[in-house]
């Protein structure tokens, strides 16, 4: 009468509704123990239904806070790193006009020796200088 197939669906269902059967269980037992018992298994219930909801919001509203941190850390660092880059590209625009004024210094005065201004240059703009052997 029974197959498996019967067996197999009914365990399935089992499976997802356990609280089914016992919440059947549970309330038979309160008629026969007295309407007291059932009050106390349905309070219980209730009681459990409210901590649930209670602690899905908890997990809701730390990640929500945890999203707002993240977000403001990360703003931070944004505005960190675009203040890094003015103070770099003023720095950077000192620095050329300095070397630009120096060259400009060195090539007025070396005009006599092209050997020491071709060194000085050199040494000015960070490269090497090669002497030519003739």
């Amino acid at each position: 009468m029974f197959t498996v197939l019967f067996w197999k669906k009914a365990w399935i269902w089992l499976k997802h509704y356990w609280y089914w059967p016992v919440i059947i269980t549970l309330l038979l037992f309160s008629v026969v123990a007295g309407s007291r018992a059932k009050e106390g298994l349905l309070d219980l219930l209730f009681r459990q239904r409210e901590n649930y909801e209670k602690e899905l919001e908890i997990v809701k509203n730390v990640n929500n806070e945890k999203d707002k941190k993240k977000a403001e850390a990360l703003e931070n660092h944004k505005e960190g790193l675009e203040e890094l880059e003015e103070q770099h590209n003023v720095e950077l625009e000192k620095l050329q006009e300095e070397k630009q004024e120096e060259l400009a210094n060195t090539i007025k005065d070396g005009n006599a020796q092209p050997e020491r201004l071709a060194k000085k240059i050199a040494k000015i703009l960070n490269v090497e200088y090669f002497k030519k052997n003739r």
